[in-house]
């Protein structure tokens, strides 16, 4: 099952011949990949033409050679981790995830139609058609294992691993807790979680206790059974191929990801415990993580089952009638998994005593140094107390009077006092687990079960034991009396939350400011979903009483607020299963909560041993087909991959645009790549205008990258990193114009570099080595004398001189032929000059018809003038005006008058869309009076009195739209003649004044006022963005200036010519004409490294200081919640402690007493 994950996707080298799977327009075919069946969606997702079949596949040969060639020249071989790391955060948070479905259906009456439909739940919530890779279920005793593994087992064909157990009275999930219970008192309920992993491997078997050597040894095989079972669906990168073929398994990645999750039966816990201890240290030298909790019913009548449906193939089931066993799941999952284990009670230290004898029953045995069966307690002034005497005054005298029941005589070896239990559950005892590290003066509970007389001390009621539901050990164990009340089982479990806060943080190896504590957010989009388990009795404690109901809702909440509200299954049992890491031992409690959090952090890294391309190929070709061709090219080619390809994909929500952003910082050239990511998503916010905030905000956070990445790099390093290269220069300052990125272009490298290159060498590389010189204080750099600076002013003035033989021509010599064909070859000179400039913004489609018309204008004046006729005033006057824009336009380069010359082009195009809106109304109104007074005359009478509304409108306007109908018309042929009697001709003026009143308000007031209002925001506008718009066009203009020839205008004709054939050429054999040839990158391997190095120091420091501006944010009200839980568990500590040093204090104070008497007695 293991192979498939291995393969690469052969290369398609005839378009024709399309997988199946890519062929066909709707459905899909199943593809086995790691175990589970994975469907492939048709190619048509992204396109249906074999052009774009050709483009994707045209370079899967160069992939075998990812990892020799290309990859160094794409992609930072220090970031190799984080570029694997990207692509699997990407695969997981897609494609794992948890989902639960509780409660019995009021419809249903069997097994079956209860799983079908919680089955149909899971699927209606599932991202995937892939099948679980794990089952988990819940359910009440009632239910019949078998039928319960059958019908699940129908549902998920597919999924070879099913993990039940019973649960008392019911089950709690993130939909809350259910159960029901019909008119002879029968408790149904069944819960379902399932696990999606598909990189992942998990392994359920069952297996009978280890009790006795046998029972151990059989243990220990099932447990080899499973993990190689496990082993063979795990990826290839997880396994050692050291260990391959090996009937015992041995240390290697797989094994250090591996926890157990454990279901057993009431009284094999222990045992259970030590044995998979044992195991894991003798295969792989560490301990495995166990978590799980014990079996149980609704009435504690033993009617408890574990049961699965195992890796192997077989159903095991355990319970009364069944024999003793346990169920184990190995999980060694694709995503980091944190085990979480607490209890809600506060330790009071006053009452502690060591464990002086204990057993399995109530007869004292020396040779029994641990059991369940407390005899005999040793209290802090040395005297040896029966424990169950002890236990019961230490309720009465710290819990409450007449709490625990008294002393009574045991049924059997297994009775116990639910009368006890219930008592005890507010008051249990707690063992020391340790007194350092994270779980320090933390303990685990135990539950007394009951308080009963020795049967040789029934008449005398001298002492008692007790009974517990976990285990002491002679000599060694220290009992603390612990007390809780009814609403701290639910407030405390704030304590759970910060577990699993630290253990995430730890495992990131983050600061505080990605810390998932930040927000509900934050820690959400770290967890999957999680599998718990609530104690039954402490359950059974806050859903009795009147308020039961509402107390088990507020567990929900509580428990969906730990987990951000993530999907959580808490089933409740009779013993929970923890791990305490300050220790590194697993430990079988009562009264505890015990949970398996499923992050969506990848669970592994690069081996550096392997082929990046192969351990990379694994999560690659878990995507679907079109997805992998695409994905590989961009791997292979980087920037210059097609990025239109990638939008599909990315539209179709196959990948996210947080993939893009954190590969980003691993590329070769991270600016050229984030600038065509940033394009990429500008041009979807365009296409698709619904979604156009949220691509906008995409596309704007590449553009910031690109800012803050240069600005976070010093001079040295650009120069060493070569990310200033030409190419990237005209990249930027194009994409600046195009997606208005101009913060890169605006920034002090970026615009330094630029003012070396206009005056001083029109070289990048030298100009950077220009500004090294300038920093060490020598001046003894390389410069040119022809600069693009002296360039540009020379060809400045060069029009100049032509705007003046322009004027004196036609002012002092209009016929002279010559001078007109000077004229017009300076005029052809210019515009070959600007259609041969590079693509970089400066001359935009306007510029370029204006110099066409100029030429035109020119060609059209030498011929009026060549065959003796008169010079076309018009054309003359208005190339003038175009002579002036044009000088204007090399203007705005100049530091004074460019941010002007700026400001005046952009109201001026503003003042084009504010016509083209008022040609619009005053067309309409055109028409619509025309309309009106068709084929009748008006009289002008607004100077004429006629009635006191021609005063109010000669005040209010003027007398300019008092307008009458010439004749009188006593006809009625207008719809407003006949509604209110009026004759046409009074119509006529009632509706002209009408439309008048309209006219004056829409255009002379509406719009003029709409024009001042443009005018004020684009000043407002321009005023702060001036700056940016200024440094974008004078790099612009620089990166044209840099490329005119030595002469200028018109002498510079035949070069310019030659130049605008050249980039002809070069735009048809190229897809990318605005970057100037293929990239040439230096093959010498140190000067590879030292450029490489360079380039991710400047991303190490962009990520600090973006871990800067973090820290400049806002307290948030979850870090104060958090702040505030932290102060509750110091508070419990220093508690702990006073009462510890109050305790020590008064031991001290006995002992100097018993000396005191003991002196004097002498």
């Amino acid at each position: 099952s293991s192979t498939p994950c291995a393969q690469l996707t052969k290369s398609v080298d005839d378009p024709s011949k399309v997988p199946p799977a890519m062929s066909q327009t709707r459905g899909s075919v199943a593809m086995v990949t790691s175990g589970v069946t994975r469907k492939t969606s048709s190619y048509a997702a992204l396109s249906s033409s074999s052009t774009m079949l050709a483009k994707m596949f045209a370079d899967q040969d160069n992939w075998e050679d990812f990892d020799n060639s290309t990859f160094e020249t794409v992609w930072l071989r220090t970031r190799k981790a984080s570029l694997f790391r990207s692509f699997l955060n990407e695969f997981i948070k897609k494609n794992v995830f948890v989902n639960t479905a509780n409660g019995w259906p009021a419809e249903a009456t069997k097994v079956e139609e209860a799983v079908r439909s919680l089955a149909l739940e899971i699927r209606s919530g599932s991202r995937t058609s892939n099948p679980p890779s794990w089952i988990f279920v819940a359910c009440s005793e009632t239910l019949e294992p078998q039928e319960v593994l059958d019908e699940v087992a129908k549902q998920y064909p597919s999924t070879r691993c099913i993990h039940c157990i019973t649960s008392c009275q019911g089950v709690t999930t993130d939909t809350g807790f259910k159960t029901r219970v019909d008119s002879t008192g029968v408790y149904r309920a069944i819960s379902l979680l399932t696990v999606n992993d598909p990189l992942g491997a998990y392994a359920t078997i069952g297996m009978p206790s280890p009790d006795t050597p046998s029972g151990w040894t059989q243990f220990e095989q099932a447990m080899d059974v499973a993990y190689l079972r496990l082993r063979e669906s795990a990826l290839e990168i997880m396994r050692d191929s050291v260990n391959d073929g090996k009937a015992v398994p041995g240390p290697e990645p797989l094994a250090e990801h591996l926890c157990i999750w454990l279901t057993g039966l009431p009284g094999n816990e222990e045992k259970s415990l030590e044995c998979l201890y044992e195991w894991g240290h003798q295969r792989f030298n560490r301990t495995i993580p166990v978590i799980g909790g014990t079996g149980a019913d609704a009435t504690i009548g033993g009617k408890w089952r574990a049961y699965c449906r195992a890796v192997d193939g077989n159903d095991y089931i355990f319970g009364q009638e069944h024999g003793q066993g346990v169920v184990v799941t190995l999980v060694a999952a694709s995503v980091k998994v944190f085990p979480c284990f607490m209890h809600p009670f506060t330790p009071i230290t006053e009452c502690t005593a060591k464990v002086v004898s204990c057993g399995s029953t109530e007869e004292k045995d020396p040779s029994e140094t641990t059991g369940r069966v407390i005899h005999t307690l040793r209290v802090t002034d040395g005297n040896e107390v029966g424990a169950g005497t002890l236990y019961h005054k230490w309720c009465e005298d710290m819990i409450q009077k007449k709490l625990m029941p008294t002393p009574t005589v045991a049924e059997g070896p297994g009775a116990f006092s639910p009368a006890v239990l219930a008592a005890s559950t507010a008051c249990p005892l707690g063992v020391a687990v340790a007194r350092d590290g994270d779980d320090a003066y933390d303990y685990r509970m135990m539950h007394p079960s009951g308080i009963y007389w020795y049967k040789d001390q029934e008449q005398k009621q001298e002492s008692a034991y007790l009974k517990n539901f976990a285990s002491v050990e002679t000599g060694k164990t220290d009992v603390v009396l612990f007390k809780a009340r009814r609403g701290d089982l639910l407030h405390r479990l704030s304590k759970l939350k910060e577990q699993l806060v630290i253990q995430i943080d730890q495992a990131s190896g983050g600061s505080s400011l990605e810390s998932v504590a930040l927000s509900p957010d934050a820690l959400r989009a770290r967890v999957s979903g999680v599998l718990m388990v609530y104690c039954a009795g402490c359950m059974m404690a806050i859903s009795s009483g009147k308020d039961g109901a509402e107390q088990m809702r507020r567990l929900t909440v509580t428990l969906s607020n730990c987990f951000a509200g993530r999907p959580f299954m808490a089933y409740h049992p009779f013993g929970e299963q923890g791990f305490f890491p300050s220790k590194q031992v697993n430990g079988h409690s009562n009264l505890m909560f015990s949970a398996l959090v499923f992050s969506k952090d990848p669970a592994f890294e690069v081996d550096e041993t392997r082929s990046f391309a192969e351990i990379l190929s694994q999560v690659i070709t878990m995507y679907d087909d079109a997805e992998q061709a695409v994905l590989r090219l961009l791997l292979v080619k980087g920037e210059n991959a097609d990025f239109s390809l990638l939008s599909h994909i990315t539209r179709a929500g196959m990948i996210t645009p947080e993939l893009l952003k954190s590969i980003t910082p691993c590329a070769g050239r991270p600016i050229p790549f984030a600038l065509s990511s940033a394009q990429m998503f500008h041009l979807m916010a365009r296409k698709f205008p619904l979604k156009a905030r949220e691509y906008n905000a995409v596309s704007k956070w590449f553009k910031d990258f690109c800012e803050d990445f240069i600005n976070a790099a010093p001079l040295q390093l650009l120069a060493q990193s070569n990310c200033l290269e030409y190419s990237t220069l005209q990249l930027a300052v194009l994409m600046a114009v195009k997606i208005d990125s101009k913060g890169l272009v605006a920034s002090n490298h970026f615009q330094e570099v630029m003012e070396k290159v206009w005056s001083a060498t029109p070289d990048s590389d030298e100009a950077i080595q220009l500004l090294l010189t300038d920093a060490g204080g020598s001046n003894s750099g390389k410069q040119v004398l022809l600069t693009p600076m002296v360039r540009h002013y020379s060809n400045l003035a060069s029009y100049v001189v032509l705007v003046a033989l322009q004027f004196w021509t036609s002012h002092n010599n209009p016929s002279s032929a010559i001078l007109w064909n000077l004229i017009l070859l300076w005029s052809m000179s210019n515009l070959f000059q600007t259609l041969a400039s590079p693509t970089t913004g400066y001359y935009s489609w306007v510029t370029m018809l204006d110099d066409v018309v100029l030429v035109f204008s020119h060609a059209v004046i030498f011929e009026r003038v060549l065959m003796g006729g008169e010079v076309p005033r018009d054309l003359d006057a208005l190339t003038m005006i175009i002579h002036f824009g044009n000088l204007m336009k090399g203007l705005i380069v100049h530091p004074k008058m460019g941010p002007l010359i700026i400001m005046v082009l952009t109201m001026m195009g503003d003042i084009t869309q504010f016509l083209t809106l008022m040609v619009f109304f005053v067309t309409c109104f055109y028409c619509s009076l025309n309309a009106l007074f068709r084929g009748i005359p008006g009289v002008y009478v607004g100077e004429k009195w006629q009635s006191p509304t021609t005063l109010l409108v000669n005040a209010i306007w003027g007398p300019q739209v008092l307008w009458v109908t010439e004749h009188e018309d006593t006809g009625r042929t207008l719809f407003l003649s006949e509604v209110f009697g009026l004759n046409d001709s009074s119509a006529i003026d009632t509706m002209g004044a009408i439309i008048v009143a309209l006219t004056v308000f829409c255009i002379p007031i509406m719009l003029l006022n709409l024009l001042i209002a443009i005018m004020a925001s684009t000043y407002a506008e321009l005023s702060a963005d001036v700056d940016a718009e200024y440094k974008r066009s004078f790099a612009s203009c620089v990166l044209v200036a840099r490329q005119l020839v030595s002469l200028p205008m018109p002498f510079s004709l035949p070069q310019d010519m030659a130049r605008t054939a050249g980039k002809v050429a070069t735009f048809v054999r190229s897809r990318k004409a605005q970057i100037e040839g293929p990239l040439e990158r230096s093959s010498d391997p140190d000067a590879k490294l030292k450029e490489q190095l360079a380039i991710g120091q400047i991303v190490s420091n962009w990520e600090a200081q973006c871990s800067i501006e973090k820290f400049k944010g806002m307290v948030t009200i979850e870090q104060v919640e958090r702040m505030r839980t932290q102060g509750d568990g110091l508070q419990d500590r220093i508690q702990v402690l006073y009462s510890a040093l109050l305790n020590l204090t008064e031991r001290q104070d006995k002992m100097e007493n018993n000396l005191s008497q003991a002196i004097r007695g002498v």
